[in-house]
């Protein structure tokens, strides 16, 4: 793998960086936790990042936790110099940037709590591959967790088809603009002109809708790589096996199934939970798992499988959840109805349940500790509740354990330092007050990319920097807007004044939104 800047790709186009909640290491050491190990926790460890880019998603983390030590490698030198800018601009001093062939990495940078390396596996040549792996062996911690994504088999097979039809068309053609023009206009082509009612046609047609939605950039490096690979889960974990390493996890847990329903679930139950590699590889031939989010850790740690009473009493628990209207004609009387994210809807009767589930509504995208969870539900509920609150308590846990395993309930060890409160004078977080000032996309303090809807929001992030109570805050927007004008700026939508009741609205909005700091 060479690292000349000249014939580097991702110096040519850019690949987006921003931040990737699934590789946070507050998830990580909250997966590992749960399956026995003893993790680094995030206030205090040693973060490595193979192909960081611009650094997008390491320099948030190093902003949140500025009593951890964070290190992003990457070949692209333009990548490297944004990111050390990046960094510099915040004034970051927990976090470097080093511009180097992953194959040039050894044992002197040290060792590492956590490994995460997004986005490279599968676009990477053969020798990179095992390299990656290799480090993983050489470089982490003893509780340490990797992660690692790749495109997966057998998934990835139809997505290939089209692959085929755009690499033909540019296999003589270098400019990379010209490359994702010329590739687009074939697949639409060929695609329109396939049988609808064959399965490749109909293949086609799917994907064609599919990168109708991506950038060009992203096109350009993930599909238009001819040296692009995707990976059946037991091929990673051989070369894991290797080099001292086992499957803990997918980034995805606990959603143990996927789409698995009837028979193929019947089929996964059979199969003990020790042999969870074999289930997870079992499951991606049920279900055609096209990408995959692969946690290791060090073969010796005896890990704990399964989910049982009580199993999320050490966590703090949040849902995105949302009270919904009542079914026209409900069966049964006092059923509330929850709407979960992709529009997922839960009946729930349990009168501890429905108030958990409120209080979950209610606060969410903050975080709340099992036991007060409990606590409060029991006391919202109390007019409804038996005369045994331990029993009331148990259900209420059998009921939380169930939307776990839906993949609907999320849980830290640490709870994500924000609030939905409005303080006197509320603050953001440095990172997305940073980011308001140049791009619509922030990251909340889930680590998630977010979208500002305008200009106007972006400013109001901005300017949350805890000096100013709402009164201040409505004189600062209303001297911006009065900048604007004097300006001659033409944005649209851009009102003429602001008011004391947009700004309140706009808090409510940052605040659902994730970004306000605890």
């Amino acid at each position: 793998m060479t690292s000349d800047p000249a014939i580097n790709p991702y110096d040519a186009v850019a690949y987006p960086g921003h931040s990737f909640s699934q590789t946070h290491p507050s998830r990580l050491a909250t997966i590992a936790h749960f399956h026995g190990m003893d993790p680094a926790l995030p206030t205090a460890m040693r973060v490595l990042e193979l192909g960081c880019g611009r650094g997008g998603n390491l320099i948030p983390m190093a902003a949140q936790y500025p009593g951890s030590r964070f290190l992003g490698i990457d070949l692209s030198g333009d990548s490297i110099r944004q990111a050390h800018a990046n960094a510099s601009e915040l004034g970051l001093t927990n976090l470097a940037f080093e511009q180097r062939d992953i194959l040039a990495v050894a044992g002197e940078i040290g060792t590492f709590d956590y490994i995460i390396v997004h986005g490279v596996y599968s676009w990477v040549p053969d020798v990179v591959r095992e390299r990656i792996i290799a480090l993983f062996g050489q470089l982490l911690a003893p509780q340490g967790v990797a992660y690692v994504s790749y495109n997966a088999l057998p998934g990835c097979r139809l997505r290939d088809l089209a692959r085929d039809v755009m690499l033909f068309a540019v296999k003589d053609i270098e400019d990379p603009r010209e490359r994702v023009r010329v590739a687009r206009a074939a697949l639409k082509e060929i695609a329109e002109a396939s049988d609808p009612d064959s399965f490749h046609g109909a293949a086609l047609r799917q994907r064609l809708k599919q990168i109708d939605e991506l950038p060009d950039n992203v096109l350009y490096h993930d599909d238009l790589n001819p040296g692009a690979r995707a990976f059946a889960l037991h091929e990673v974990l051989s070369s894991a096996e290797r080099h001292g390493l086992q499957f803990l996890a997918e980034a995805s847990f606990p959603n143990l199934y996927g789409a698995a329903k009837g028979p193929a679930q019947q089929m996964l139950d059979r199969m003990p939970l020790e042999q969870m590699a074999l289930r997870e590889q079992t499951l991606d031939l049920l279900i055609g798992r096209a990408f995959r989010e692969t946690l290791l850790c060090r073969a010796d740690i005896p890990l704990r499988r399964g989910v049982r009473p009580g199993s999320l009493k050490p966590y703090h628990l949040a849902a995105n959840a949302r009270l919904a209207p009542p079914a026209e004609k409900e069966a049964k009387p006092g059923v509330q109805r929850f709407s979960f994210d992709e529009g997922v809807q839960l009946a729930v009767d349990l009168p501890v349940g429905k108030a958990a589930l409120a209080i979950l509504s209610t606060i969410w995208p903050a975080s709340i500790a099992w036991d007060e969870l409990m606590e409060r539900a029991c006391r919202d509920a109390a007019g409804e509740l038996g005369p045994d609150r331990a029993h009331e308590i148990a259900r209420l846990d059998e009921a939380l354990i169930a939307i776990f395993k839906a993949g609907l309930l999320d849980i830290r060890l640490e709870a994500p330092p924000l609030t939905t409160a409005i303080s006197e004078k509320p603050a953001a977080s440095e990172i997305a007050r940073w980011q308001a000032s140049s791009s619509a996309e922030v990251t909340d303090l889930r680590h998630r990319t977010v979208q500002l809807d305008g200009v106007v929001v972006r400013k109001f992030v901005s300017l949350l920097d805890g000096s100013r109570d709402q009164r201040m805050l409505l004189d600062a927007m209303n001297a911006f807007l009065d900048e604007a004008r004097a300006a001659g700026a033409a944005v649209p939508g851009l009102p003429e004044r602001a008011t004391a009741e947009e700004v309140a609205m706009h808090l409510k909005d940052v605040a659902r939104l994730g970004l306000l700091r605890a």
